[in-house]
């Protein structure tokens, strides 16, 4: 383009980020004041003098430019746009004049309106006459060169470049063109902002270096830049680089005009006549000539339709013609005989009408109708005559009255939207750690696994099938240590909570077998100490087992093939044993069984092998039981109640009623303060003991929910349901009674398949890492962490 083309005038990288371009000097600590997020436009409080007020100069090196200028114009090197223009690329002439220092045809680009050439107006350079018009100018408006200059005419490239030649009639102008460009210093393009919300930087710039993001201040330099700033009103922030930008008043007038719903140009109008491009005439040609469809000569069914609806109606007599109206005349006008029998006057039916009254007049406007005039009153031969009513300024004054002492009720109108409804929940990552992904699956088992159970260390992991097998497996690598043949399906595996003892209770049917699953990975010690005390029975002394506990359950020593497969002792019941759990000191345990009636709860101590029936009554079925983990209580649900006993007082300490239809499950909080409960109809409802009226009602599956279960250490619970999917919450719980608990989801799990409509059975937390343990009908253990 021969330095003819004009540069855009943008702000040069030296005024926004100083002197040094390359070294970003923005504050590190971005979000170190308030704790807030410095990428929200809105809430930054930084004020940028340097670019407030700041006037947009030419890029790059406007002194090199100057000197250039002043240099070209003592050669005589002036050229206007538009004979530019015209120049033919055969026809371009060097233009470099004299060469200094060895710079060949370096031309810059000369503003047609620059002040600077204010000064010069009377000087001519030379190769151009008075007139403006150039010596060598033919009469066409061209200018020829010589074919010497043409030749020789050579011109240089970029700095990178500085010393190659190119020949100017092979040479592309455009191709370093860079007009249209903006010179945008953040080149994220179209991704929104926002995005970089989390992060210190906002962008990057040409080479690829991170933008950091302004300091815009704390809440007390906002105030003092809003009472010191005069230009404070009508300074906007600019959301790409996040500096301050002060609004021209032609801005101003623009947004003025558009919050006052009018056209942002006063020069537009918008009622200007309109014009008719298209004309109103209908076309009497046909848009195209292609011949009519094959369809359009079959009868249409629709109007076969029609015909066929209209044929019935006749039949019926809906729609008459003007014979049939012939006829009806005629039978309206035939006589027939009153005194006649009746089989005649049935089918008599145009009777005669009654005769209609006559029209009110023009004096029943003012005269009321006869039932309502007292016999002292008169009718009116005339308005005039009419009298004033006599009461009407008493009935004015007492309508004014009751308006005046009436009551008046300012109502406010309450604008709310949608999203200002929901509760404002933290992101899933702020409420970490939970878990998130599939570890480990442990397969062996062939049928469904209805219970799972973790060691108190959290090493082993115990499950129960309906194949007749207990297994025992080592967490850390998934293997099976052991396998337990008890010869019926296993309904609950549970272990002793107690750290001397290495035992596990199953229950089959209507026995619960104590089990020494001893393997070589367990301390011999600790496996010695609990076979010495399962050796022999404890001395009963003077103690009667009662009558109606002897026959509900029996404790009673395994043989020496049963010793062997591992198991230490065994209780036999009198009716199907359904679930087992421990107190939190390993002595005392509950079994439960649903169908024993008023013996469905029974408690039993390991170290006296002594059993005893806590209820004589119980009202309702039992469902499952829990013992509170630090007070003697004691935790029972039947079908839609949940029933919580004292037993060091031994009595009902509260009843409440659960909103569900079956409870399938339930679940004690660590802290002893809530508990949760969950339902066949797919509800898992959370309580609080000191406030049970209102419950929290938690609708996440759409199947029967089958195992809750709250962790040990960290804020978690899970619960699981058929549908397959398992729903990791947070729940935190707050000293304070009159806040609420704090119940976020936070993860859906899904891996398990179905079978037999069932899926995931029951959960299990590792008693020290957030790890979840999912049993299922799959016949699979998986591990999620």
């Amino acid at each position: 383009m021969n330095g003819k083309r004009k540069r855009e005038k943008v702000t040069p990288a030296s005024k926004v980020f100083g002197d040094n371009v390359e070294q970003m000097n923005f504050p590190s600590n971005v979000n170190a004041i308030d704790d807030g997020d410095s990428s929200d436009p809105d809430e930054s409080d930084v004020e940028d003098d340097e670019v407030e007020g700041h006037h947009f100069e030419e890029e790059g090196g406007n002194e090199d430019a100057e000197d250039e200028k002043h240099e070209s114009k003592q050669n005589g090197e002036v050229y206007d746009s538009e004979e530019t223009d015209s120049i033919n690329e055969d026809d371009i002439e060097d233009v470099s004049g004299d060469e200094e220092e060895g710079v060949e045809g370096e031309v810059d680009s000369l503003d047609g309106d620059d002040d600077d050439d204010d000064d010069d107006e009377d000087y001519v350079p030379k190769g151009i006459n008075e007139d403006g018009d150039s010596d060598d100018e033919t009469e066409d408006g061209k200018v020829e060169y010589s074919d010497d200059e043409t030749k020789g005419a050579e011109i240089e490239t970029s700095e990178g470049e500085k010393g190659k030649k190119i020949d100017k009639k092979n040479f592309d102008e455009y191709a370093a063109d860079s007009s249209d460009e903006e010179d945008l210093r953040n080149t994220i393009g179209d991704v929104p902002v926002k995005w970089y919300d989390e992060y210190p930087h906002m962008g990057y710039d040409l080479d690829a270096k991170q933008i950091l993001k302004p300091n815009r201040g704390d809440t007390l330099d906002e105030l003092l830049n809003r009472m010191e700033n005069p230009d404070y009103n009508r300074t906007v922030i600019d959301k790409q680089t996040l500096q301050d930008v002060r609004l021209s008043d032609n801005d101003l007038e623009v947004v003025k005009r558009l919050m006052s719903n009018r056209v942002p140009d006063p020069k537009y109008d918008m009622y200007q006549p309109w014009i008719d491009h298209f004309t109103h005439e209908v076309m009497e040609m046909p848009l195209s000539g292609r011949p009519e469809h094959k369809r359009s000569f079959i009868p249409s069914k629709a109007e076969a339709q029609y015909v066929e609806r209209r044929a019935k109606m006749i039949r019926r007599g809906l729609i008459t013609y003007s014979h049939h109206k012939k006829k009806r005349e005629e039978r309206r006008l035939k006589h027939f005989d009153l005194w006649a029998e009746h089989e005649q006057l049935r089918r008599v039916h145009d009777r005669l009408p009654a005769p209609k009254p006559t029209l009110p007049g023009h004096a029943d406007s003012y005269n009321p109708p006869p039932e309502y005039i007292n016999e002292e009153d008169t009718r009116y031969k005339s308005v005039r005559l009419v009298p004033a009513y006599t009461k009407a300024f008493k009935d004015q004054h007492t309508r004014c009255l009751d308006l005046y002492i009436a009551p008046r009720q300012k109502v406010m109108r309450v604008t709310v939207k949608s999203r200002d409804l929901l509760p404002v929940l933290p992101k899933p990552r702020d409420l970490q750690p939970f878990p998130k992904w599939e570890g480990i699956i442990f397969k062996g088992h062939r049928s469904i696994i209805r219970t799972i159970s973790v060691h108190p260390k959290g090493k082993y992991l115990a499950s129960g099938s309906d194949d007749h097998t207990v297994r025992i497996w080592e967490v850390g690598t998934g293997r099976c240590l052991r396998s337990f043949d008890v010869g019926e399906a296993v309904k609950c595996v549970t272990w002793n909570p107690s750290n001397n003892l290495f035992l596990l209770a199953v229950v089959i049917a209507n026995k619960v077998l104590f089990m020494n699953p001893e393997t070589y990975l367990v301390e011999s010690q600790l496996v010695d100490q609990t076979n010495a005390v399962f050796t022999e029975p404890p001395d009963q002394g003077d103690y009667i087992q009662p009558e109606r506990v002897r026959t509900a359950v029996t404790w009673k020593q395994p043989t020496r093939e049963e010793w062997s497969k591992g198991i230490r002792i065994v209780l036999e019941f009198f009716r199907t044993v359904k679930q087992l759990v421990w107190h939190k000191q390993g002595d005392y345990f509950a079994t439960m069984i649903p169908e024993g009636d008023h013996r469905s709860v029974i408690m039993h101590q390991l170290s006296r092998w002594r059993s005893q029936l806590p209820f004589k009554k119980l009202k309702g079925r039992a469902q499952y039981i829990e013992f509170h983990p630090k007070l003697p209580f004691l935790y029972v649900a039947t079908q839609q109640q949940v029933r919580v006993y004292d037993l060091m007082k031994q009595h009902l300490l509260k009843k409440v009623k659960v909103p569900c239809k079956w409870i399938s499950c339930l679940a004690i909080h660590p802290g002893g303060d809530h508990f949760l409960v969950g339902g066949y109809d797919r509800k898992v409802v959370w309580f609080e003991m000191e406030y049970t009226a209102r419950p929290l009602m938690l609708r996440y599956h759409k199947e029967a929910v089958r195992s809750v279960v709250y962790h040990r250490k960290y804020p978690l619970f899970a619960t699981a349901s058929d549908e397959g999917r398992v729903i990791v919450s947070h729940g935190m719980v707050y000293d304070d009674y009159l806040k609420d608990p704090f119940l976020v989801p936070v993860k859906e799990l899904r891996g398990h398949s179905k079978f037999q409509d069932l899926c995931v059975l029951s959960l299990a937390w590792h008693p020290y890492e957030p790890f979840l343990f999912t049993g299922g009908a799959d016949a699979t253990i998986r591990l999620w962490h």
